[in-house]
């Protein structure tokens, strides 16, 4: 399996993902409709709809980090930098991409180590007997996504780099 195979792969991975998120925020929302409309109506609100929404946030969010990396949607504040030689725009990309990557490989790592640890000790909120575990794990696979759109973009930058040095 060539690199090119692996992000081919990885893209239509977030996509699904995203799809994934996109769910979560419908079931999110629902939630909360019926919740709201429960409490206020019959003064019964739903038990553990806290808990739910807060799992549902996690996939919501990490379900879409690493879709929003490869379509260059994280937001980017670039007013000074796009005044800056073409050159230096790469050099300034390289740099923000190559410490994101280190940050999100810290955070997978750990949110593996999480989940791990949370199934060991089979950690549950309160009012919800669904166990924690499955949410982390989540969390360190859409990091681990985005590790990956991160690698992706990082080498290409460098052979962009080294495609123009070898054409001098």
């Amino acid at each position: 399996m060539n690199l090119r195979n692996l992000v081919n792969i990885t893209g239509i991975f977030s996509y699904v993902l995203a799809r994934i998120g996109c769910l979560a925020l419908f079931l999110m929302m629902g939630l909360t409709v019926v919740d709201v409309f429960k409490r206020h109506v019959f003064n019964t609100p739903i038990l553990g709809s806290f808990e739910i929404t807060r799992y549902l946030i996690v996939i919501l969010i990490f379900a879409f980090i690493g879709h929003a990396q490869a379509q260059k949607a994280h937001v980017n504040v670039d007013i000074f930098v796009n005044t800056f030689p073409k050159k230096a725009q790469a050099v300034i990309d390289l740099f923000n991409y190559t410490v994101a990557l280190f940050l999100m490989v810290l955070v997978t790592w750990k949110g593996f180590e999480k989940a791990l640890e949370s199934m060991a000790t089979g950690d549950k909120p309160m009012n919800l007997p669904v166990p924690e575990y499955p949410f982390v794990f989540f969390l360190a696979l859409g990091c681990g996504i985005m590790c990956i759109e991160l690698v992706r973009d990082v080498l290409r930058i460098i052979f962009k780099k080294l495609r123009e040095e070898s054409s001098l």
